[in-house]
């Protein structure tokens, strides 16, 4: 993660943010017991371009009212971000501390990564092989999964948090989030299944494959529900809002060309999926996905058939308490897919002090 501050104080509640796609997600979750109840939940426009100073207080006033109607003990949160200049990739090297690894890929990005992240925040962890539950420390290579983002845009969204009087305990990127939401609420089924987790954004589409509750295998496709919509406004001769209220309708003539449009993510997963088969002698037993699209069980039912898997939606808020949650219960069903990179978050932080 980009920034975190160290609090050993046990947790019994968290907030987790997720900015992305011209919204802003929130969810305030609390311990009560030996359970989780989330209190309150909300999903506000952000009208704002990232990295532009003139943008920031608009953002800050969204942040500044969603935490409005909350009763939290105090205005802090662990922020999710995703921004266009985003690098998710994998990358071997020598085994050393993960420290002087992040060091080495921010000095040497061009010779290790063959892209140039100087001016880049860059987090890492290490992958696991299917040999053990915890990465060979023996070995002498080490595979890494490596997320940055450009420093302009994190330090924005910091500014942002302190404009609206909240405390970053954390920025760092969904594509590690959701996992941990995954392991938090699904343990026993990613220790004993082959799982593959699909993050279906708007602009990116994360596939992460897990066994034995570790990170095996994570691809990232820079396709999402803005690509789909766009194809849809072309075809149909709409503006994208339009367009956007087609595809929630998802008629006949609409679920024909999403097939079309949706065809290219179908045979990038069905790749991606035999390429894993292959290279961990292992089937993926499970598919789940969240993220917008995930919303839509017409599309989850169209790229799975396109793509040779059954496809289920995750539901991130099944161990949690919802009943009396701030918040209409209907608008909570409608937005649960999109809540996962928050809900990861938060549960993350939780669940440390749950072990």
């Amino acid at each position: 993660m980009f920034f975190r501050r160290d609090n050993k104080t046990k947790r019994d509640w968290a907030v987790g943010l997720d900015f992305g796609a011209g919204r802003v997600r929130g969810v305030f979750i609390r311990r009560r017991g030996a359970g989780l109840k989330l209190e309150a939940f909300d999903v506000r426009p952000l009208q704002a371009t990232v990295g532009q100073a003139a943008s920031l207080p608009a953002a800050a006033a969204e942040v500044a009212q969603l935490f409005a109607g909350w009763n939290v003990p105090e205005r802090r949160a662990f922020a999710v971000i995703e921004t266009p200049g985003t690098v998710v990739c994998q990358v071997e090297l020598p085994r050393m501390p993960l420290a002087e690894a992040r060091a080495a890929l921010q000095l040497n990005s061009v010779r290790y990564l063959h892209r140039d992240l100087s001016n880049y925040f860059i987090d890492l962890v290490e992958l696991c092989t299917t040999d053990a539950k915890l990465p060979p420390a023996n070995s002498t290579k080490m595979q890494l999964l490596v997320g940055a983002a450009p420093r302009e845009d994190v330090l924005w969204y910091r500014n942002v948090l302190i404009a609206a009087k909240v405390r970053p305990e954390a920025i760092e990127l969904s594509t590690l989030t959701v996992v941990n939401g995954l392991l938090a609420t699904e343990p026993e089924l990613c220790e004993n299944a082959v799982v593959l987790l699909l993050d279906l954004g708007a602009h990116t589409t994360t596939m992460n494959f897990l066994w034995h509750s570790q990170l095996l295998f994570t691809h990232v496709m820079y396709f999402g529900s803005q690509q789909i919509t766009e194809q849809l406004a072309q075809k149909l001769g709409l503006e994208l809002p339009a367009a956007v209220s087609e595809l929630q309708k998802m008629s006949e003539p609409v679920q024909a060309l999403v097939r079309v449009a949706i065809a290219p993510l179908a045979r990038e997963l069905r790749s991606s999926i035999d390429f894993f088969d292959r290279q961990h002698e292992s089937c993926v037993s499970r598919s789940l996905a969240c993220g917008g699209l995930a919303g839509s069980a017409k599309i989850l039912e169209i790229l799975g058939h396109e793509a040779g898997i059954p496809i289920e939606a995750w539901n991130c808020l099944q161990r949690l308490d919802t009943t009396q949650t701030r918040g209409d219960a209907a608008q909570l069903t409608a937005v649960t897919p999109d809540l996962a990179a928050a809900v990861g978050a938060a549960l993350a932080r939780l669940s440390e002090w749950h072990r």
